[in-house]
């Protein structure tokens, strides 16, 4: 036993102090098995000094990691703790690779040295690996363990960091827009400043694209649907394609879109889709049929083309070889009309068709068969243009008689040749031949109307003589006659051989009654006389007709011609006589009529000196520019109408005087009716201007702009005056048809409009309805708060929804409520929380002696307080937190122990004043931080602790 005490070695000696020296003396980490003892005595010894002094020798990475994790003694183990810290942060001798660094950090979670790590460490890769460490961590109070990425820490980091690699990689982290928008103004860099305006335009769009999109996704739809109202299926194809370009276009945009969103689009477009063919389907077939019968009509109008073509090439081919006298190789031509023949056989052609265009073939091949005949006739025919070309054109009637004859008998020789020449002459011959024929033509048509126009009054001449042979009027007859016959004797022969007959027959009755005249004439005036005699005796009731008897008798007398030789003058004394007596009651009832009409004179004057009047205001208008402001034209017109109704309705007056007195009056209103048209006419340009401008608006795509612009048109047509009577209502009607036109548009605009809001409304208020469902059992803040940006997102977009989605929009702001009070509700629980913790930390540290990293509720604190708290451990001066207590308590309002009034009175006199000079406001939090922070506690302050705890608790 005495020699075993002697043997052992010095670490194993009971003294801690002896095995201390012999770690620093005896044993050498250089030998494999001294290394091992010495690393046994650090996990082992139960001495702190004696583990330390061989963490010291060790003087390893390793060993201070792994005895940071598994020391049993909790001293040790936070002394090789800060010990690996500083080795990590460069702030020892012992030095370690950025890789070693970057393995620690990916196996380890000291999650409050790597924020003080990543606050000092100027590397970018270390940086980036704690940064992402951090933005990784869990909260252990959350069940669905999501990233909390902490966005101060974040904006902290850029600032501190001015490293473009570093900032470059938090940019590609960050996803939200307010963020960026606080680094943007902390960014030093012009490539980093650029980057974070590209990403913030990038991620405003893609929150503005689903919007506009969806927007646009809707309208495409409700017009596709709106297409099952067309009726002309040519139309619903043409609007059909154009809505599916445009939906293919959004379709290649729907990548901003959830899938659940994109299957719902597509669902709708494939079931409006099924719902048109299905309507159309009997449409579609009369359209298939319609293109099928349209495709065989070009075919046929193809082969038409192409067979008239051919045939008119070989009629050409043909006719020039014959002009010229060309030697014609007529196998050669028969081989091409076998040819010919057999396409049109095969052709699409109606047989019908077939057989005209065979026929044509054989006019052709009957054409190589009189190929000498042909020859002759086309020299012929050149003999007959030089023949006629010498020939002048007529240009009296006299000529047209003579040379027309000549042309007549030279057109039917023409007419024979060009038959027998076959359709082979020339184009030069058929030219001129045609030209010659329509210079004939020009010339004989006036003359030959001339004759018909002559012949013509000669015929009506004669008829007039027969008519006043029957009526018995023979003295005019006579007269009438002696025309007809100056007539007939200039018209030409063949056209006095026309009505020759009657004519001879005219002449005889002529010549008959002229024998016959006196005999007929005696008794009939002697009866005329005798029916004078009787208005003579017996005068009728009205003047007016009894002048007009007289006037008819005397007419009547005229025109029996002469009686007997014995008898004229004594018949015609008479009858002058009678006709004076009979007209002698006319005459004074003529004399008051000559009364009133010199008093009708009157009256007319004083209309045209009204009529003058008016003149000048008008004129006095019109020469001082002043007609818009002075002129009212629709009262001016009311004025004229009523002026022409009174001179219409002012009775007779005499013949002589009226002519000059109604062209007075006619002359003096012509300035009025000319100012009046002109006011018309600007009226009606005016109007027109507006019809054009309406036509415009029609034809625009922006409705809602074209309705406001045509209703303004409409009150400029209320303020343009009357564009006269035969242009106002149509003008009218055209402006309120285009009006009507404009109105339909926007109703049916607002059918599609009105259809796509409704389907918006429900996409709306579907996503609010899985938003809520989405987050029903949310109850951590990360969630309310993601609850939260996405009913704003939504409602940022309610909120630009026309029109206005009131009910849609309080049910959002309701939820939005509900949820802030959560959060704020969440937020004030977790203040408290955190209180509790802190209070428990430092009573158990006080307690139990021990430092406050020590604590199990330590971990549980914010970065905040865990740095207060490790600033409070290095402060070891004592100071009395008894005024300051009071201060606490006095600005909380809470009670202070009844033994230390006095005292509270005087700092409450000292706060009070120190309140008044400094004017800030009472911050509770600060002020307990800087209680705190006054120095090391004690067991004394363990009764400051329980007066405390009831302010933030």
């Amino acid at each position: 036993m005495i020699f075993s005490k002697f043997l052992k070695k010095k670490w194993q000696h009971k003294n801690a102090t002896v095995r201390v020296e012999a770690i620093n003396n005896s044993l050498s980490i250089d030998e494999p098995a001294q290394r091992e003892i010495i690393a046994e005595l650090v996990k082992t010894d139960d001495n702190e000094n004696v583990r330390r002094a061989g963490l010291i020798k060790l003087a390893s990475f390793q060993s201070w990691l792994s005895n940071s994790q598994e020391n049993t003694m909790a001293k040790i183990k936070q002394y090789a703790t800060d010990k690996v810290t500083a080795i990590l942060m460069d702030q020892d001798a012992i030095k370690v690779s950025q890789q070693e660094k970057l393995s620690y950090i990916a196996k380890h979670k000291h999650y409050s040295l790597y924020e003080n790590w990543l606050k000092i460490t100027e590397d970018a890769d270390l940086t980036i690996a704690l940064f992402e460490k951090l933005a990784n961590k869990t909260q252990t109070n959350e069940q669905n363990n999501k990233p909390a990425l902490k966005p101060q820490l974040l904006l902290n980091l850029f600032a501190q960091k001015q490293n473009a690699q570093v900032q470059q990689y938090i940019i590609e982290k960050v996803a939200d827009v307010d963020t960026l928008e606080k680094l943007k103004k902390k960014s030093q860099q012009t490539e980093i400043t650029q980057q974070l305006t590209e990403k913030i335009a990038q991620l405003q769009f893609a929150i503005e694209q689903p919007i506009a999109l969806r927007k646009k996704v809707n309208l495409v739809l409700a017009k596709l649907q709106a297409l099952k109202d067309q009726y002309e299926y040519q139309d619903y194809l043409n609007k059909r394609e154009l809505l599916s370009i445009e939906w293919q276009t959004l379709a290649t945009e729907f990548s901003c879109f959830n899938g659940a969103e994109i299957t719902t689009f597509k669902d709708k477009k494939l079931a409006i889709s099924a719902l048109l063919d299905k309507l159309f389907i009997a449409k579609a077939e009369q359209h298939a049929q319609a293109e099928i019968i349209r495709e065989l009509n070009e075919k046929k109008q193809q082969a038409r083309i192409h067979f008239d073509k051919t045939l008119t090439v070989i009629d050409q081919t043909l006719t020039t070889s014959i002009f010229e006298n060309d030697k014609i190789e007529e196998q050669q031509y028969q081989t091409l009309f076998d040819k010919l023949t057999s396409e049109i056989i095969a052709s699409v052609l109606a047989k019908n068709e077939q057989n005209e265009f065979i026929a044509k073939i054989c006019q052709q091949q009957k054409k190589l068969q009189q190929l000498p005949e042909i020859a002759k006739s086309v020299s012929e025919a050149t003999h007959l243009i030089s023949k006629i070309s010498q020939l002048a054109l007529p240009t009296t009637a006299e000529e047209m008689d003579e040379r027309l004859p000549i042309y007549q008998t030279w057109l039917i020789d023409w007419n024979n040749t060009e038959k027998n020449a076959s359709g082979t002459l020339p184009d030069s011959i058929k030219i001129a031949a045609n030209e010659i024929q329509r210079n004939w033509r020009q010339v004989l048509k006036p003359l030959q109307q001339a004759q018909k126009q002559e012949f013509s009054i000669t015929q009506k001449k004669l008829h007039d003589v027969r008519r006043l042979i029957s009526a018995g009027k023979y003295n005019a007859a006579f007269g009438v006659f002696k025309k007809a016959k100056q007539l007939f004797n200039a018209l030409a022969e063949q056209q006095q051989h026309r009505i020759q007959k009657d004519y001879d027959s005219l002449s005889e009755k002529i010549a008959e009654l002229a024998d016959w005249e006196r005999y007929i004439a005696t008794p009939r005036k002697q009866q005329l006389l005798a029916d004078m005699k009787a208005i003579v005796e017996t005068p009728l009731d009205n003047p007016n007709e009894q002048a007009e008897k007289v006037k008819q008798y005397r007419k009547t007398w005229n025109s029996l011609g002469h009686a007997d030789d014995d008898a004229e003058k004594t018949l015609n004394n008479e009858f002058n006589q009678l006709c004076e007596t009979a007209f002698t009651p006319c005459r004074l009832f003529f004399a008051e009529q000559e009364k009133l009409r010199a008093q009708h004179l009157i009256t007319r004057q004083s209309f045209v000196e009204q009529a003058k009047l008016l003149n000048e205001q008008v004129v006095r208008a019109i020469d001082t520019d002043e007609k818009s402001s002075v002129v009212d034209y629709k009262t001016l017109e009311v004025e004229l109408n009523q002026l022409i109704k009174q001179w219409q309705s002012a009775g007779q007056v005499d013949r002589e005087v009226y002519q000059d007195i109604n062209n007075q009056f006619n002359h003096t209103l012509q300035p009025i009716k000319s100012a009046i048209k002109v006011f018309h006419q600007e009226n009606k340009g005016l109007k027109q201007q507006l019809i054009t401008d309406a036509e415009k608006l029609l034809a625009t795509e922006d409705v809602v702009s074209a309705v406001m612009q045509v209703k303004a048109l409409q009150t400029q047509w209320r303020n343009i005056g009357y564009a006269g009577p035969k242009v106002e209502n149509k003008l009218w009607q055209n402006f309120r048809k285009i009006n009507d036109d404009i109105f339909a548009k926007r109703a049916q605009q607002n059918v599609l409009e009105k259809s796509a809001t409704t389907a918006r409304a429900a996409e709306l208020e579907s996503a609010l309805k899985t938003l809520a469902a989405e987050y029903s059992q949310a109850t951590q803040l990360n969630d309310l708060q993601k609850f939260e940006q996405a009913l704003q997102i939504l409602a940022k977009d309610v909120a630009q929804q026309k029109p206005k989605m009131l009910n849609l929009e309080k049910q959002i702001s309701a939820k939005e409520k509900t949820i802030v009070q959560k959060i704020v509700d969440f937020k004030l629980t977790d203040e408290k929380r955190q209180w509790g913790y802190l209070f428990l930390t430092l009573e158990e540290s006080i307690n139990n002696e021990q430092s406050f990293t020590e604590q199990k509720e330590y971990l549980q604190l914010t970065a905040f307080w865990q740095k207060k708290l490790k600033e409070l451990a290095n402060n070891t001066t004592h100071f009395n937190r008894e005024d300051a207590t009071l201060e606490l308590e006095i600005l909380s309002g809470n009670s202070s122990p009844s033994n230390l009034q006095q005292r509270r009175m005087a700092v409450q006199v000292s706060l009070m004043q120190a309140q008044m000079s400094s004017g800030t406001a009472i911050d509770l939090p600060a002020k307990f931080s800087q209680w705190l922070m006054l120095g090391k506690f004690s067991q004394q302050d363990l009764g400051l602790l329980e007066r405390i705890k009831p302010i933030f608790q």
